[in-house]
């Protein structure tokens, strides 16, 4: 009997989770092709011409360019900063380990709101200006984490027969760094690339304390939604997550062909030390 209610509850529950998750996304793409300037259903007519609209709108174009450069601004910055705080933390064990990690994930726990304003007045006391920069530079505090946890993690399951191997054959540290090791985090570094990316974009908070004239993509959403909810944002919207599908379907695959081959790899060289 507890069988029974096991194979119908289980799958029952995972639909009815899959539809809470993904029905109010596949309203919103509908929406974007009703033919009226309400939100509503029933859709009696259909039209693309908010898809076409939304395409050719200066505006929503410029704050879509100012969250790419604040996305591609910010993922640098975190990349750069994360990458040696990863693998400094990797030298150390126990205790340590555990402190700077902890040290580390810290902004990831804050009160985004808290965050946000900390960094504004942080800004204002030293003399910054708020604006793309600004932007970017607090996006990065919120990125750097999920950088040096992904690398972490990914430096943690490298055979140690890589860089004594190459050793072995007279490479150098600068060679087993830019040869050896940075390949096998090529994964981990893109991972944290993307994901950056896409946090950076949808981040609305920091933002919309940050900013100054040129709002980002959320921002300026925001501010059209004062003014009501029309199919025009629901077709932008409806854009955007499909991009954003379709990166991250692009990264999930990339990062499984590296870690293959990365694999492949560790094995050749095993069977090598081993004859």
């Amino acid at each position: 009997m507890i069988k029974l209610i096991g194979r119908i509850a289980l799958p029952t529950y995972f639909w009815i989770f899959v539809a809470w998750l993904f029905l109010p996304l596949a309203v919103m793409a509908a929406m974007g092709f009703r033919d009226s300037n309400f939100v509503a259903f029933p859709i009696q007519s259909w039209t693309t011409d908010w898809y076409r609209s939304v395409l050719t709108d200066r505006e929503m174009s410029a704050s879509l360019w100012v969250s790419l450069q604040v996305a591609l601004i910010s993922t640098a910055m975190g990349l750069v900063i994360g990458t040696p705080m990863a693998f400094m933390v990797a030298r150390f064990t126990g205790a340590i380990r555990a402190l700077l990690i902890a040290v580390i994930v810290l902004p990831a726990f804050i009160p985004i709101v808290v965050a946000s304003i900390s960094l504004r007045m942080f800004i204002g006391n030293f003399g910054f200006s708020t604006g793309i920069m600004a932007v970017a530079f607090g996006h990065a505090v919120s990125s750097v984490p999920f950088v040096v946890v992904m690398l972490l993690t990914r430096l943690n399951s490298m055979s140690t027969n890589l860089t004594d191997a190459a050793r072995d054959l007279g490479a150098d540290d600068f060679i087993v760094f830019f040869r050896i090791v940075l390949p096998y985090l090529a994964p981990a570094l893109f991972g944290a690339f993307m994901f950056c990316m896409l946090l950076s974009f949808e981040d609305f908070t920091r933002s919309f304390f940050l900013g100054s004239f040129d709002p980002t993509f959320p921002v300026l959403l925001f501010a059209k939604l004062r003014f009501g909810f029309d199919p025009g944002l629901a077709a932008i919207s409806t854009l955007v997550l499909i991009v954003t599908i379709a990166l991250g379907l692009y990264a999930e695959r990339f990062s499984r062909r590296r870690k293959l081959g990365n694999q492949g790899q560790v094995t050749a060289i095993g069977d090598n030390g081993n004859g």
